[in-house]
Formats: structure tokens, sequence, C-alpha cells
């Protein structure tokens, strides 16, 4: 499955999936000479040196989350998955998302689209906010509702 391909992985990811890895004819390689990168753990050290390393910065690399390894082996193949819903962003941005989803709902909310009960269910933090304006206690963004 993945012969000719090589992967560096963090100490994050368990060494069933190198294992696999290995097992399906890939190689393990330095994180600079991979062709994929994988990680469970956005905060973890290595996965961090990879995040503020100039070639993450200039878009030349990207680490994918080992639950795509999982997901072939599941489905003993590599080229029924996108590998792209596997991404793994720094968790930084992982925080952002969840601020920009809030915002989102709430807008959404108050247009009219959506239905409390059509919402998915969420467990992170909730952001309080009032009248006219509100601020995320994650990001400290203001967002300041237009005048009507």
């Amino acid at each position: 499955m993945f012969r000719y391909k090589t992967a560096w992985f963090s100490s994050s990811v368990p060494q069933t999936c190198h294992m696999f890895w290995t097992s399906e004819g890939g190689s393990i390689a330095h994180w600079r000479t991979a062709d994929y990168l994988f990680s469970e753990d956005a905060t973890c050290p290595d996965t961090l040196r990879i995040f503020e390393s100039k070639d993450y910065l200039w878009n030349k690399l990207t680490v994918f989350h080992s639950l795509f390894l999982s997901a072939c082996e599941k489905r003993q193949s590599v080229k029924s998955l996108s590998i792209g819903q596997y991404v793994l962003p720094p968790a930084s941005v992982q925080d952002e998302d969840i601020c920009v989803l809030h915002i989102i709902i709430f807008f959404l909310l108050l247009a009219g689209y959506v239905s409390m009960d059509k919402l998915q269910k969420y467990s992170g933090d909730l952001c309080d906010f009032y009248c006219k304006c509100f601020r995320c206690f994650r990001c400290k963004t203001l967002c300041c509702l237009p005048h009507s």
C-alpha cells in the first residue's frame, strides 16, 4: 500500500502505526525528507518543531493525523480515502477554529438559517456573548453586531 513512500512519525504516534506503515512497504525517514509526516498531538515537542520550521511556514510540508493510517488499514486501500481530511493543524489554529465556529453559529442563528435541534453537539467551552458585542474568551476577539 505504501511501497516507495517514506514517512516520519512523531513520538505521539503509537508503534503499531509505524509497523503498519513498514509492513505495507513504506519506509521511515527524517521529517525533512519524508513524503508524509504523521502525528497525533499538535502540542508534542517534535511536532511543534515542525510547525515552527521555515518549511512548514512556507507551505512546503503538511502534518497529517495518524488516524489516516487506521482508516487505510480498515479499507485496505489508500485510494478510497481523502488524506486532506486528516490534516493536523497547529494547536493555536485549532483554538481559532473553535472561536470561528462559535461566531458562525451565533450569526446563523440570528439570521434564522439553522435550527437549534439540527446543530451537532459541541462539547468544548462556550463563549458568552452580550447584546451588540461579545468577546471570545479563547482568542479575545471582540465581535460587534451591526446596528439594525
